[in-house]
């Protein structure tokens, strides 16, 4: 008896593999990585560019603090860098005498002259130029790099007085609040805030703040500061058996902020 012969094995048929387009979020991390590398280099290019104007105003002070220049010799150096190196700006007459009162507003400070590469130097001029005395040129600095203003943003704290706000009319915390987060709660929020960016007429209603807030909600977040997000437009909470619906935002780990005109509510 002859044995049978065995079939050939069936032919499977191969699906070519087709890779899946990535998506957009599978980028990020790229993006995130050329983002912080531009942050860097932006940061070590400041740091050395507020170090240089610090190096030449100390020069230029020491220069003239032992008789050795007259202010005519500032003007002489100036014409002296635009022969020298065609096409650099930034070193007028202006700029050099800005570069020595630099150097002479915070030499001897160590704790506040190590905050100065921190703000490009546009934000170091307009602290420099408009405060009145040390303790506000501190808190601006340290203010500006806390919060990361621009410096328009900078320039706006200026014109509403953020220093005699905060430092010399500091915030009353209520009995109950004191009891309950401590004394450490002053700093986070504020007796009242500056909203003029909304446009509001003098008499408004609670219902006018609240549409303008809503509407104008990123600049009021930068108003507040850092650390503050958007809980909801009609958040419900109880205060003393009575419900109301607020405009809630909260600061991380601490609490609620609703809007109100006038006096705040119990």
């Amino acid at each position: 008896m002859k044995a049978k012969k065995a079939a050939p094995p069936a032919k499977t048929s191969l699906v070519p593999c087709v890779p899946v387009a990535p998506s957009e979020e599978s980028f990020a991390e790229v993006v995130n990585l050329i983002e912080q590398a531009r942050q860097h280099a932006y940061q070590a290019v400041n740091t050395e560019l507020v170090g240089l104007y610090w190096q030449i105003g100390k020069y230029i002070s020491g220069k003239l603090e032992a008789a050795e220049w007259g202010e005519g010799v500032v003007d002489q150096l100036a014409q002296h860098l635009e022969r020298t190196l065609p096409g650099l700006r930034g070193f007028t007459r202006r700029n050099l005498f800005r570069m020595r009162q630099f150097f002479e507003a915070y030499a001897g400070d160590e704790k506040v002259s190590a905050l100065l590469t921190q703000l490009p130097w546009t934000h170091n001029l307009i602290i420099l130029g408009q405060s009145k005395r040390a303790e506000e040129r501190e808190f601006y600095l340290r203010t500006a790099i806390q919060e990361r203003w621009s410096s328009r943003e900078l320039e706006r704290q200026f014109r509403l007085a953020a220093f005699e706000r905060a430092v010399l009319s500091p915030p009353q915390l209520s009995p109950a609040v004191r009891q309950v987060h401590g004394e450490a709660t002053a700093g986070i929020f504020k007796d009242a805030y500056v909203v003029e960016f909304l446009n509001l007429p003098d008499e408004h209603s609670e219902a006018d703040l609240h549409r303008g807030l809503l509407a104008r909600l990123k600049a009021f977040l930068i108003e507040l500061g850092r650390d503050f997000c958007f809980v909801g437009s009609e958040y419900p909470v109880q205060v003393g058996g009575r419900n109301f619906a607020i405009l809630a935002i909260e600061k991380v780990g601490q609490g609620l902020l609703d809007e109100t005109v006038g006096e705040s509510r119990p």
